[in-house]
């Protein structure tokens, strides 16, 4: 009874914008329509998608398409092939020793829109790895991936309807987003192209065209087992202004029976050249284990799980971009974040313990994280090419990384990208865990025989630096 009462009072904000969504049914008019099923091409930051430095083939709110009246042709097809090789180099192995891992894939995409206020998209990838294996053999990974299918609609409601596999990213910062509840799998943020597969959802969107805010209502199919197990999500996007002060406001909430509540709130305000970000994410009834330390009274020490599911957790990231104009054509945009994570540790050993134990990702795993970026569009003379340093640094290992990548525009629809990364310090960013740390962990009288076995496996691993050559063409 408990739990049902408690999915209806959640439910309660889902059902509270659903019921109003017809009383603003001239809130919308054709503009927006034609942003929704391919007339002009989404702006401004109500409507598009949060910041990625780069993107891959189109999604949902990326794909721009002709009117019936000027095209006749109502599918289209696209996509783009991408060949990559990456060495990593390591503290134990000479730079003719080490490995190089190859991939090579296509990422394809179709885009229909049969009339006006309909539209399909479906897009997946065929992708090949390869990677150095045991006595000089090779291992070969085949791998066929789905990563967004839905069919979208509109009515003279102005309610935008979308059903299917789709891709949502939310969150106002660059490196970490507590807030994108609704994602598969945590973004990476030094990868080129966010690849991340779509999840299953219904989607209700009730756009307003003047003031630029949205509105969604979402059901959360991914993992639903049964009738009574989706998650239930709304989120409301302001755009605000007060003289020099722009912006976006952004709340969210999450939950559902046996799920998580979630809240999340991000902020994003410009002021001249310089943006400020602020994102964060409080969690109750979290279903992630949590564990502390214990000493026992013959003086070693023991991991024993902690009850949080009571508690509020907090995660907040706090970030500055900043553009600096350094010639008449030219500028540089720097970017700087910290977050603050309570859903990770501020020991080491407990860090390492909840990893090997799969209760958190990488990039999660510490309290305290920083961040920063340099990116130079275009520089100088250099025009078909793209410079960007990144740095990340893990607050309670101390362990950090470093990478510099230049991406070049061969032609038109055709781009090369290097980069080099590398990693100092003993713990996340290097790749494993220091062995000082790992027979800490392994000193505890209760460690379970699978924990000890995965403890060996990346005992002592420290990467030093890593390698990459990437060319791509988009089709």
């Amino acid at each position: 009874m408990n739990s049902l009462k408690s999915l209806y009072v959640f439910s309660f904000p889902i059902s509270a914008l659903i019921g109003l969504l017809p009383l603003v049914a001239n809130a919308s008019n054709s503009t927006i329509e034609e942003e929704m099923f391919g007339g002009a091409t989404q702006s401004g930051p109500a409507s598009a998608a949060p910041t990625e430095q780069l993107k891959a083939a189109p999604s949902e709110a990326s794909v721009p398409q002709q009117s019936e009246d000027k095209n006749s042709e109502t599918l289209t097809l696209g996509g783009r092939l991408e060949l990559q090789a990456t060495l990593l180099k390591s503290s134990s192995n000479s730079f003719g020793d080490s490995p190089v891992n190859q991939s090579t894939g296509a990422e394809l995409y179709l885009d229909s829109r049969p009339t006006d206020d309909l539209r399909g998209f479906v897009k997946g990838a065929l992708t090949q790895r390869k990677a150095p294996g045991t006595a000089g053999s090779q291992s070969v990974s085949n791998d066929i991936s789905l990563y967004e299918m839905w069919i979208k609609w509109g009515g003279k409601s102005a309610i935008y309807t979308t059903v299917g596999k789709q891709k949502l990213k939310w969150g106002a910062a660059s490196f970490w987003n507590p807030t994108d509840f609704l994602a598969v799998q945590n973004k990476d943020p030094l990868a080129t192209y966010d690849i991340r597969p779509g999840a299953n959802l219904v989607k209700l969107h009730m756009p307003f065209e003047k003031s630029g805010h949205n509105l969604y209502a979402i059901v959360d199919l991914e993992n639903t087992t049964s009738a009574h197990s989706p998650r239930l999500a709304t989120r409301a996007e302001f755009n605000y202004g007060f003289g020099d002060f722009t912006g976006e406001l952004t709340t969210t909430l999450a939950g559902g029976k046996d799920q998580p509540l979630r809240f999340g709130l991000d902020l994003s305000t410009g002021l001249g050249p310089v943006d400020l970000i602020l994102e964060s994410a409080w969690t109750r009834r979290s279903n992630q284990k949590f564990y502390e330390k214990i000493t026992t009274e013959n003086g070693n020490f023991e991991f024993k799980n902690r009850d949080r599911a009571k508690s509020a957790i907090p995660q907040v990231v706090a970030g500055l971009r900043y553009d600096i104009k350094y010639s008449d054509s030219d500028s540089a945009n720097v970017s700087v974040e910290y977050f603050w994570n309570d859903a990770g540790y501020s020991d080491v050993a407990l860090e390492a313990y909840s990893f090997i134990q799969g209760q958190t990702q990488r990039l999660y795993l510490a309290n305290r994280y920083a961040a920063a970026s340099l990116v130079l569009a275009q520089p100088g003379s250099f025009n078909d090419s793209t410079l960007i340093f990144s740095a990340l640094a893990n607050l309670t290992d101390k362990s950090w990384l470093a990478r510099t990548s230049l991406s070049h525009k061969i032609s038109t629809r055709s781009r090369i990208e290097f980069a080099i990364a590398k990693t100092g310090g003993a713990g996340e960013f290097s790749g494993g865990i220091p062995r000082s740390v790992v027979d800490k962990v392994k000193s505890s009288a209760n460690l379970p025989t699978a924990a000890r076995d995965a403890l060996d496996r990346v005992s002592g691993v420290q990467q030093d630096f890593t390698l990459s050559l990437t060319a791509g063409i988009d089709l």
